[in-house]
């Protein structure tokens, strides 16, 4: 890189661009390829707010060597108005066309992309440019945040064919920007116009709860802010997001171990605003205080506390089937042999000597699926012999190997018991009394509720309690103790886009969070990992509900 005195690289905004570019394989000389992408305003909500907007500019810039560009968050061109002819061949001439992205791997310095990773406004002469064929143009770009969320939406440019921006861009463009933020503002006002109509005409009901979410929008009647807690609004957070066009009603099981039935339905123009109607199943029309009924790590176990004998217990690790086997056996006092624990995973002659102890005391026999064979059929004996108490761990039945999965069969009780990623309208109630038992003074906040339904917990609730802690001590010595999204695990810091995605969506969600990780949060190092270019790489974090 030249950086002799007056060289494009003397300010160090320009330099670490040019750096950046050339991290991405971009090279002075390169002239990417580009290919026109058609664009609807009815579908990009930044487009409609800002259409009307630079409608109105159009004819201010009549004549003019000079061109106004729109990109989305993910730098791709959405929006053009030029001043002539002249200005736009040029323009078009170097990939300024509808749908191509200018992020800085893909076109290097510009205005609309480098404001993508500076987060500010900045203004680039000709010569300032990486790729040669952007050297005939200057140009002044700025972000456009959302008023509210403060989120990027896009970057607003204007270019002209000198060497140098001319002066009176910067505050030209900052007026533009600011009328398509008001404009935002408005619209997202219309749309939280409409979650509140919704929620007014239901809201005075005194035997249903009633919720509405919208965009930086909760709205709760009464008896839903009885009944409620702070973790419950994040999944019905993720159930807004799984709603389709007609009403759906689902169970649920409050953070408080209450179940209830949920009637969730979009609200029409709120851009997905939800109204939710909810009715206890099993209190009635009388509002329980939280703390009414403790929510259980395992089901409640449909075999009688006596008068069994034989009972299986089966489940992925981490379910909790030990829980599930001591809840069962209650107080008593238990024998019990864990095989995985033992060398080779095999038992030696040891266990036909409890076996045949077991009319006295209860046995607990865990991992049987790593027995010998000599072992499986001993049991095998003994439950086809009527003994017991006796109590086996395992996993699922189809997992398990056939002599194992037959052993199974024989017991006349078995409880089946689901992984968390199957109970995740439970993950409040879980969650809570997990925390009540490793940080009684820690409460989850709706946020991190969300965050956390969005994972497929292979660990099940081993690995969430993992997470569970590790966040509660995250969460230091504040006052209110709430967990949020910031204190958990960084590979648990996500949204609910994740929780709708495929199982191919999952696997590249995995190894781009792994990536980012890997490369300590530099995109740059991550897309080259990844082999994908940068603005690729931005466009999956976003689509892909990754936390950037």
């Amino acid at each position: 890189m030249n950086t002799s005195p007056g060289s494009p690289l003397d300010r160090p905004v320009i330099a670490q661009s040019w750096r950046r570019s050339q991290l991405s394989g971009l090279h002075p000389e390169d002239s990417p390829d580009v290919e026109p992408v058609s664009i609807s305003a009815r579908d990009h909500p930044l487009l409609r707010a800002a259409s009307p907007v630079l409608d109105e500019i159009a004819h201010q810039l009549a004549d003019s060597d000079t061109a106004l560009l729109l990109v989305d968050a993910d730098a791709r061109l959405i929006s053009r108005t030029f001043g002539g002819v002249r200005v736009e061949q040029v323009m078009e001439s170097v990939g300024a066309v509808s749908g191509v992205g200018f992020a800085e791997d893909a076109m290097g310095t510009t205005a609309l992309g480098t404001p993508l990773e500076i987060r500010g406004g900045i203004t680039i002469n000709a010569a300032e440019h990486f790729l040669d064929q952007f050297k005939a143009i200057s140009c002044y770009g700025r972000p456009i945040l959302h008023p509210v969320s403060r989120r990027l939406e896009g970057i607003i440019c204007m270019s002209n064919l000198e060497q140098t921006v001319n002066p009176l861009f910067a505050p030209f463009v900052d007026r533009i920007a600011g009328d398509i933020e008001q404009r935002l503002l408005d619209n997202s006002r219309a749309r939280q116009l409409a979650v509140v109509e919704a929620f007014q005409r239901v809201a005075p009901r005194r035997d249903v709860a009633v919720v509405a979410i919208g965009d930086d929008l909760l709205l709760t009647n009464a008896l839903a802010a009885e009944i409620l807690a702070s973790a419950d609004f994040g999944t019905l957070r993720a159930v807004a997001a799984d709603l389709g066009s007609g009403p759906r009603t689902t169970p649920l099981t409050l953070s408080s171990g209450n179940t209830v039935q949920v009637t969730g339905q979009q609200v029409t123009g709120s851009a997905g605003g939800a109204l939710f109607r909810i009715q206890p199943t099993d209190l009635g029309r009388v509002a329980v205080p939280r703390k009414a009924r403790a929510p259980r790590l395992t089901p409640e176990p449909p075999v009688a506390r006596t008068g069994w004998r034989q009972a299986a217990i089966t489940g992925e690790p981490g379910t909790g089937r030990t829980s599930a086997a001591m809840e069962l056996l209650g107080d008593q006092e238990v024998r019990s042999v864990d095989a995985a624990t033992l060398l080779g995973g095999h038992v030696m002659s040891g266990l036909e000597p409890l076996i045949a102890d077991l009319d006295s005391t209860p046995l607990l026999i865990e991992n049987v699926h790593l027995l010998d064979a000599v072992n499986l059929n001993s049991l095998r004996g003994a439950i086809l012999a009527g003994k017991g108490p006796l109590v086996l761990t395992a996993p699922p039945l189809a997992e398990s190997p056939g002599p194992v999965a037959a052993l199974i069969s024989l017991c006349p009780n078995r409880i089946d018991l689901a992984p968390l990623r199957r109970r995740t309208t439970e993950l409040p109630a879980l969650a809570s009394q997990i925390l009540a038992r490793v940080a009684p003074r820690v409460t989850l906040g709706a946020a991190a509720g969300e965050a956390l339904l969005a994972c497929d917990w292979p660990g099940n609730l081993s690995e969430l309690t993992m997470a569970l802690q590790t966040a509660a001590d995250r969460s230091g010595d504040r006052g209110e103790r709430v967990i949020a999204v910031s204190d958990l695990p960084a590979q648990y810091q996500t949204s609910t886009k994740a929780h709708r995605l495929s199982g191919r969506d999952r696997a590249e969600r995995a190894a781009i969070v792994e990536a980012m990780a890997a490369a300590s949060g530099n995109k740059v190092h991550a897309a080259k990992t990844l082999g994908i270019s940068r603005s690729t790489l931005y466009t999956r974090l976003r689509a892909l509900g990754i936390d950037h």
